[in-house]
C-alpha cells in the first residue's frame, strides 16, 4: 500500500491538500476517502478520519455503490466500533461477489461478537473468514484469524485446537518476516504446553521464542520468555536457574528505568532466602 510509505509530515501534507475548508477534493471519490482515512488515523487524527469515512459513505449512497458503501460501513465499525454500522453492511456483503469485501466483514463481525462476549457467532464468523482468507491467500489476514481462533480456543480449554491454530499462525508469520509476532507465538505455545504438564515442549518453545527476542531487542518478548522459563525451572524443581532467569528479568527492567512486577521480586526474595538458608 502507498500510505504504508509515507512520512508523518507527507501524511500530513497530502491530507490538508485533499481537503478544502469544511470540505474535501471534488476529484476524491469513496475509495480514495477510505484510503485517507486511515492514514488520518496513523497520524492520530480520529475526527477527520471520521470525517472522510462519513462522506466516503456519502459519495458511495450518491453513486449506488453498494461494494463502496459497504467497505465504509465496514471502515467506520472499525474505527468507531460502530455495531450499528456493521449491521447496516451485512446485506450489502450478502450480494456483493467481492471476496475480500466478505472475508473482511466476516472478521469485522467476529471482533465486534467477541467483544460482546458472544463466543459461538465469534468463532463461526472467524471460521468463515478463514476459508475465505485461504482462498484468497491472504497471508496476514489468515494469521491474523488463526491468532483469534487459538485465543478462543484456549478460552475454551481447547487445548489442542489452541496449539495447532496457534502452530499454523506462528509459521505464517515466518513466512512474513513478523518477528516479534513470532515471538507471541511461540509464548502462547509455549504456556499452553506447560498447562498441558509438557516441560519439555513449553521450554522449545519459550527457548526459541526467547532466541528471536533477544535478536530483536524485544524487551517485553525477553520477559515473557525468560519469565515462561523460569516457571519451567521451578516446576523441575531447579531453583539456580530459576534464580537466573528472574535476575536477568530484573536486570532488563532496571536497564529501562522501569519498575520490577512484584511477583518477580517476591520471588527472587524467595530464591535468595532458599538459596542462602534464609541468612
Amino acid at each position: 500500500m502507498a500510505d504504508e510509505s509515507l512520512t508523518p509530515e507527507q501524511a500530513h501534507h497530502l491530507l490538508d491538500l485533499m481537503a478544502k475548508g469544511d470540505g474535501f477534493d471534488e476529484g476524491m471519490d469513496a475509495g480514495v476517502a477510505l484510503t485517507l482515512a486511515d492514514i488520518a488515523l496513523q497520524i492520530d487524527q480520529p475526527e477527520r478520519a471520521e470525517a472522510l469515512i462519513a462522506h466516503a459513505i456519502k459519495l458511495a449512497k450518491e453513486t449506488e455503490d453498494n461494494d463502496q458503501l459497504a467497505w465504509a460501513l465496514l471502515t467506520k465499525a472499525r474505527i468507531v466500533n460502530d455495531g450499528t454500522a456493521l449491521a447496516e453492511a451485512e446485506d450489502l456483503v450478502a450480494i456483493s461477489e467481492d471476496d475480500w469485501l466478505r472475508s473482511s466483514y466476516n472478521n469485522q463481525f467476529g471482533i465486534f461478537s467477541l467483544e460482546s462476549g458472544n463466543i459461538p457467532a465469534a468463532k463461526s464468523a472467524f471460521s468463515q473468514s478463514l476459508a475465505l482468507k485461504e482462498a484468497l491467500e491472504d497471508k496476514v489476514g489468515l494469521a491474523n484469524t488463526l491468532y483469534n481462533l487459538g485465543e478462543i480456543a484456549r478460552s475454551e480449554n481447547e487445548l489442542e485446537q489452541a496449539k495447532e491454530f496457534h502452530a499454523r499462525c506462528v509459521d505464517l508469520l515466518e513466512e512474513l518476516g513478523d518477528r516479534k509476532g513470532m515471538v507471541n507465538g511461540l509464548a502462547i505455545m509455549g504456556h499452553l504446553e506447560a498447562i498441558e504438564g509438557n516441560v519439555d515442549g513449553a521450554i522449545i518453545h519459550y527457548e526459541a521464542a526467547l532466541e528471536i527476542a533477544e535478536a530483536e531487542d524485544d524487551f517485553e518478548g525477553t520477559v515473557v520468555s525468560r519469565w515462561g522459563l523460569a516457571e519451567m525451572a521451578r516446576a523441575m524443581e531447579d531453583d539456580d536457574l530459576e534464580l537466573l532467569h528472574l535476575s536477568q528479568v530484573m536486570t532488563g527492567f532496571m536497564q529501562l528505568g522501569r519498575p520490577t512486577p512484584d511477583p518477580i521480586k517476591d520471588r527472587l526474595n524467595e530464591l535468595a532466602d532458599s538459596v542462602h538458608g534464609g541468612n
